[in-house]
């Protein structure tokens, strides 16, 4: 590219005198030639400062960014992780409540059931008379010393009715 507007600038050597060397004239068109050069040399390196310098902040910028991205995906995670502990310790606490008012609840189901046993059954059982209270006691003794036997007759009596609704549902 310097040859070409050196080429155009420069004077052939047939117009540059009568031979003798240089004149005065050709010595200031070269100096205004070498001074052009400086110039766009110049203006080059210029360009080529400010894309380097263009290309230099660009990876700047994105270092940067890379960065705070990392950064608030960091945060991110540590918030999301804290939030899911605080929300298993809500359910656990909430779970925790909701099975002793369940508890709660049933304790005191049972406890009514039983008055209700209670006011229902010992008006009858004073009003049973003496030997069949006896004689429920012992069966009662019996049953609880033999209750695998009594469980297999229970069980088989239950079979045997079963039995016979269906022999007669034919």
């Amino acid at each position: 590219m310097n040859a070409d507007k050196a080429g155009n600038h420069a004077k052939p050597a047939a117009q540059a005198g009568s031979g003798d060397g240089p004149t005065k004239d050709d010595a200031e068109e070269l100096q205004q030639e070498i001074a052009r050069t400086r110039e766009h040399l110049g203006d080059t390196v210029q360009q080529l400062a400010a894309k380097a310098h263009v290309k230099a902040i660009a990876r700047e910028r994105a270092t940067d960014l890379s960065e705070r991205v990392k950064s608030k995906t960091e945060q991110a995670r540590i918030q999301t992780t804290a939030r899911a502990h605080d929300v298993r310790s809500q359910l656990a606490g909430k779970t925790t409540a909701a099975r002793h008012r369940a508890e709660s609840v049933s304790h005191e189901r049972l406890a009514q059931v039983r008055e209700q046993v209670a006011a229902v059954g010992t008006p009858a059982w004073e009003a049973t008379p003496e030997q069949v209270r006896e004689v429920v006691a012992r069966g009662v003794a019996e049953a609880r010393q033999r209750r695998v036997s009594l469980a297999f007759a229970v069980g088989g009596l239950v079979l045997g009715l079963i039995i016979i609704r269906w022999w007669r549902g034919k």
